[in-house]
């Protein structure tokens, strides 16, 4: 029999924005980002993107986290959902699975999220947007735990590993699927 102990640290913020029509049109790439809070031992803001991050998340909202402060790695498990004014739980559409990050040791700048988190026209036609705002639930969690950290992988065995992984999923007979 093995025991192991584990200690999970998950918080939850909120982040309205108020006056969504105004920011719709503000340019791709230009976001609206959200009072630091602490989560996982750093601290973090919520960043929307009324126009998308990039060109090819025209026609969306993007969402992501970004670290804002803490020194040394972090590795989260981190979600968007949004909040159905009305308390009901929020559709598939309007929450995304969990996605694991890894920040490097710098403090602060790196964000990680969702380029097409919602088309705007869905968006715009949701229970989510009322009396012209909504609010983005973000959760982050972080494992901290007994074991040995993670062995350091040197770059030319991660090319190797990539290139076997191609020739093996080539000879499948299943499906590969992009992941976002």
């Amino acid at each position: 029999m093995t025991t192991s102990a584990s200690e999970v640290s998950v918080c939850s913020h909120l982040f309205t924005v108020k006056g969504y029509t105004h920011t719709r049109g503000i340019g791709v790439g230009i976001a609206i980002e959200s009072p630091a809070f602490d989560a996982a031992g750093h601290r973090w803001s919520v960043v929307f993107y009324p126009d998308g991050d990039d060109q090819d998340s025209r026609g969306h909202i993007s969402v992501y986290i970004r670290r804002v402060g803490g020194t040394g790695d972090a590795t989260v498990l981190y979600g968007f959902s949004l909040v159905d004014p009305t308390g009901a739980a929020s559709a598939p559409e309007a929450s995304k699975a969990p996605k694991i990050a890894s920040f490097g040791r710098s403090a602060g700048g790196e964000s990680r999220g969702i380029g097409r988190f919602m088309e705007h026209q869905r968006f715009e036609a949701s229970p989510y947007l009322r009396d012209n705002c909504f609010t983005i639930k973000c959760v982050i969690g972080a494992v901290k735990g007994p074991g040995p950290p993670p062995l350091p992988v040197a770059a030319s065995e991660l090319q190797y590993d990539f290139d076997r992984l191609v020739v093996d999923v080539g000879r499948s007979e299943g499906t590969m699927s992009d992941v976002d």
